[in-house]
């Protein structure tokens, strides 16, 4: 039984041991868990600073990368409006050239009407200085559409020389 005594013995200095007989320092229940409930709360403390601090990091990152996307579209939408605009002004160009085109050709086509009816009504006998008038206008429209349509104007020169004769003699004549 020598095993007994040992036992319980050391097991009555264990309890010496936590009433405060070992260290000196005796802790009731109440504070032990009240310095087990500080220690906690300043890890959790410790941990959600920690939390807090990497989110704010994160939350800035986001929104500096907002910030630079931001930038870039109003960039992107600024070039966009500048070709649309060059876009747009060529375009401009383009139709008031159209109507510039179209202008004349109502004018030509005025004239060649005129021209047909004049030819079709019947003019004065073509020794008269009217029929030399009209015969004049005739060589004219056909030097102008001559010019309008071909690209080497070195055809065009029997046309003009014939123009150039008409009015000499309707100049000329009485």
């Amino acid at each position: 039984m020598g095993n007994r005594s040992s036992k319980t013995s050391s097991a009555s200095s264990s309890a010496e041991d936590q009433e405060g007989g070992g260290s000196g320092l005796y802790l009731t229940p109440e504070l032990q868990a009240k310095i087990n409930a500080d220690f906690d709360s300043h890890i959790i403390q410790t941990e959600w600073d920690k939390y807090r601090t990497l989110h704010l990091q994160r939350h800035q990152k986001r929104e500096t990368s907002s910030s630079l996307r931001h930038a870039e579209l109003q960039e992107q939408t600024s070039a966009l409006r500048s070709q649309a605009k060059a876009v747009h002004d060529k375009l401009d160009e383009m139709v008031d050239a159209a109507q510039s085109k179209l202008v004349d050709l109502e004018v030509e086509v005025g004239y060649d009407v005129n021209r047909l009816s004049t030819k079709f009504e019947g003019r004065g006998s073509s020794g008269s200085k009217e029929g030399k008038k009209g015969e004049c206008l005739d060589v004219r429209a056909e030097l102008t559409h001559c010019y309008n349509t071909l690209k080497d104007g070195g055809e065009c020169m029997v046309f003009a020389r014939k123009l150039d004769k008409c009015v000499t003699e309707a100049l000329a004549s009485p």
